[in-house]
């Protein structure tokens, strides 16, 4: 524990002790005795109001690319959420089944959804500029998707990507766009998704036909690798 403390400290660097009880969801009583000690132990510092991780004394320590809220959970923890994730378990059945607040249980979803968006988003890009095309538009509950299709592939993006030498999709094209569209869209729409529609959408095409362990090794490898 007083070593994720720690490392919250240096990537804030200046905090109120509310703004680091928030962001850790530790309760202060928990959380006050860790800060003094960091203090007595010179890491910290603190001065009107405020503490500052003394960058001096502490060990240089390797930053993270995986936002702040996994460090302040096991990796048992992280593993359920994972896990859950990949078995489709909805946010409220998590809590019921492992104590998990709502807050925690939707950082991680959404954070899961948003790598997962955000990778096929990337190879989105990288064959727009070998080959543009003129998306398919798709709206739910007022929110807008851009489709494209390559190589029997169906990519989303939340923008519309421009290029003047952008062509239509062929009519063959646009039939699979339809067809795996609405396989998608009718598990996103069973499950009430009104909000970052673009991230759940992502969500169902890149799960449609893997397995449940196949989709857990590659969120880890997404994840930790």
């Amino acid at each position: 524990m007083k070593e994720r403390i720690l490392k919250l400290c240096k990537r804030l660097n200046k905090f109120s002790l509310d703004e680091i009880e928030t962001i850790s969801e530790i309760d202060s009583e928990e959380l006050k005795p860790i800060i003094d000690g960091l203090i007595q132990e010179e890491r910290l510092t603190y001065c009107d109001g405020s503490y500052y991780y003394n960058k001096r004394v502490c060990k240089k320590q390797q930053i993270s690319k995986l936002p702040l809220f996994f460090d302040f959970h096991k990796k048992q923890d992280i593993d359920y959420i994972i896990r859950g994730f990949c078995a489709d378990i909805e946010v409220l059945k998590m809590i019921d089944l492992f104590g998990y607040s709502k807050h925690t249980m939707n950082n991680f979803y959404v954070y899961l959804r948003t790598l997962i968006y955000d990778r096929q988003y990337k190879e989105l890009l990288k064959q727009f500029d070998k080959y543009p095309k003129i998306p398919q538009e798709r709206v739910y509950m007022n929110t807008k998707v851009y489709l494209y299709l390559y190589n029997h592939n169906l990519y989303v993006s939340e923008k519309y990507l421009v290029n003047k030498d952008a062509r239509k999709h062929k009519e063959q094209e646009r039939l699979e766009i339809k067809n795996i569209y609405l396989r998608s869209y009718r598990k996103v729409l069973n499950r009430s998704f009104i909000n970052k529609f673009h991230l759940h959408l992502a969500e169902e095409i890149w799960k449609y036909g893997k397995s449940y362990e196949e989709e857990f090794s590659l969120i880890n490898r997404m994840l930790f690798s």
